[in-house]
């Protein structure tokens, strides 16, 4: 029996005790460590290379969609990679480049070392997300995982909110040491990740049956109707949502409402924060539901969260930067639904032997958006087109609430034509 704080933490939080073996308590350690230092330089790279390196945002927004494009051209190689050879040799040599890459971001001086310091952190980040995925969802059965995946995405940002209290105690503005230190910082925190990985014993290979099976590969996964609904709604939801955000909130905050890049931390943490108080709860909400219903409720809450971002460019200071805050934990309500479902359904739609390959077409709308985010960004913030901006991404998020109906309404007919 539980006491009556335990009972209170467990409905506030969500119990996730039932579903943690060691093998996910390692994993979500060393995400954990990861998120320490995702957190302390979210958002600040094109700070960071706009107000200590003297680069252009059109530079810096160009950099951002250099990292997608290497991402993109390198997916699909990946996914194979992950099914032929496992996905814990994958992650391990992804958190290598990644490690070295972030930390060499704090020495870049000019366009060509950053072009060098990018190529290295896109692979490094391709070869971390989609294998991970692939390990989750091996070290979990079908009906724990959206549970599992809640609590890794609890975790990684509550990680990420520390990092962000951090960077804001300690960030200075045009300060070039105080940046170093992050990203060095930053680096470290994976070179830890991949010391955990590598101490979990296994390969997570499929099994030789399943990797024994004849398959047209990339073909059956594009055959899949409804994945490729999914994977074109989330995309779209991403570009004005994640790529967006990431790309030109710090730009929007230090610029246009010209507040301290110590608000950017403040920000990150409210969004943060928001996570781990409220994912248990959101869990609660979505988990008798099924997951391809609950996917449409993203884009009402994105674009809400938007509106709140435009209302706040009519304000200044103190106030301005609260609107921001309370933005964000709008905005993070949607992500307790999406990060929970969106890898659960990819999983649950894809046969194991092509689980890496479903995982990295999954993982590419990520950095598909990243291009268009920061493109926009750079276009239309850099050129003064901030309202237009706002009014887009806020009409963006309502775009794909119909393709994830539609899919809804697909695996309804599946389901009926099987009965």
């Amino acid at each position: 029996m539980k006491s009556a704080p335990g009972k209170i933490l467990s409905f506030v939080f969500g119990d996730y005790s039932d579903v943690l073996t060691p093998v996910l308590r390692r994993l979500f350690f060393g995400n954990f460590m990861s998120g320490l230092g995702t957190g302390m330089t979210l958002s600040l790279l094109m700070v960071y290379l706009h107000d200590i390196r003297g680069f252009s945002n059109t530079f810096g927004g160009f950099i951002l969609s250099y990292i997608a494009m290497v991402s993109i051209i390198f997916s699909g190689p990946t996914g194979w990679l992950v099914d032929k050879y496992g996905p814990k040799k994958i992650i391990i040599t992804g958190l290598l480049f990644e490690g070295t890459g972030i930390a060499l971001w704090s020495v870049v001086t000019n366009h060509q070392e950053a072009l060098i310091v990018a190529t290295m952190s896109a692979l490094g980040t391709l070869m971390i997300w989609p294998p991970q995925t692939v390990m989750i969802s091996r070290a979990s059965p079908e009906e724990n995982r959206q549970k599992v995946f809640a609590f890794n995405f609890m975790l990684f940002n509550l990680a990420i909110g520390f990092g962000g209290i951090f960077a804001a105690s300690i960030i200075r503005e045009g300060d070039l040491r105080s940046f170093q230190t992050l990203y060095i910082l930053d680096g470290l925190s994976y070179i830890i990740y991949l010391i955990v990985i590598a101490s979990i014993k296994g390969d997570f290979l499929a099994s030789p049956e399943e990797r024994a099976k004849e398959t047209g590969g990339y073909r059956d996964v594009f055959r899949d109707r409804i994945f490729v609904k999914i994977t074109s709604g989330g995309l779209i939801y991403t570009i004005f949502g994640y790529a967006s955000l990431n790309g030109g909130i710090a730009i929007f905050i230090t610029q246009h409402l010209d507040l301290s890049p110590k608000w950017v931390g403040i920000v990150l943490t409210a969004n943060t924060v928001a996570i781990f108080l409220l994912q248990g709860a959101v869990l609660r909400v979505i988990s008798p539901r099924n997951k391809f219903e609950v996917l449409p409720w993203l884009g009402w809450i994105w674009a809400l969260s938007w509106v709140v971002v435009a209302i706040s460019a009519f304000t200044r200071g103190f106030t301005a930067g609260v609107l921001i805050a309370i933005s964000q934990v709008v905005f993070a309500v949607g992500e307790m639904i999406w990060s929970p479902t969106l890898p659960a359904v990819a999983n649950e739609l894809a046969p194991d032997n092509l689980r890496g390959r479903y995982n990295a077409i999954s993982g590419m709308q990520w950095n598909v958006a990243s291009v268009f985010g920061p493109a926009l960004v750079g276009l239309l913030i850099g050129r003064g087109y901030t309202s237009q901006w706002l009014a887009l991404m806020i009409v963006g998020c309502l775009v794909p609430i119909a393709i994830m109906k539609s899919a809804q309404r697909d695996v309804a007919k599946g389901k009926r034509d099987k009965s």
